[in-house]
């Protein structure tokens, strides 16, 4: 896939997400997530599908979404899947899972200061919560 259709099929993914319309959004997202794009492309597109599976209240298919996304990301030391199903999943009121992932996260070392107090404020928060 050349950047023009990517930029393209992106540019339709978040019209969709603008119109609501969660699962065409989520037969696109599942197409260009088994296509040709680097890793790192198609984790984004996979947290994409699992916030449209948020929305649609499957929370088991926004967890599966998040871990493919997380498998993608963790070979290039990158960490947004990861971040953001922890903060699904304290959404969903699973705070030990949540706080495994962040505890996990803070002791990575591509992590920057400002991510690893980011992280560090969640974890307060779910002690309080």
């Amino acid at each position: 896939m050349d950047f023009e259709e990517y930029r393209g099929r992106v540019e339709q993914l978040d019209k969709l997400a603008a119109s609501g319309d969660d699962r065409a959004l989520l037969a696109v997202a599942a197409e260009l997530a088994e296509s040709d794009l680097p890793d790192l492309d198609r984790a984004r597109l996979l947290c994409q599908a699992a916030q449209a599976h948020e929305r649609l209240a499957e929370p088991a298919l926004a967890l599966a979404a998040y871990d493919r996304a997380e498998g993608l990301e963790t070979p290039h030391r990158r960490f947004q899947a990861a971040f953001r199903k922890a903060d699904y999943l304290m959404r969903l009121g699973r705070k030990d899972e949540c706080r495994d992932i962040l505890k996990a996260l803070m002791a990575r070392p591509e992590a920057t200061i400002s991510e690893r107090h980011s992280f560090e404020a969640r974890v307060k928060l779910l002690r309080r919560t």
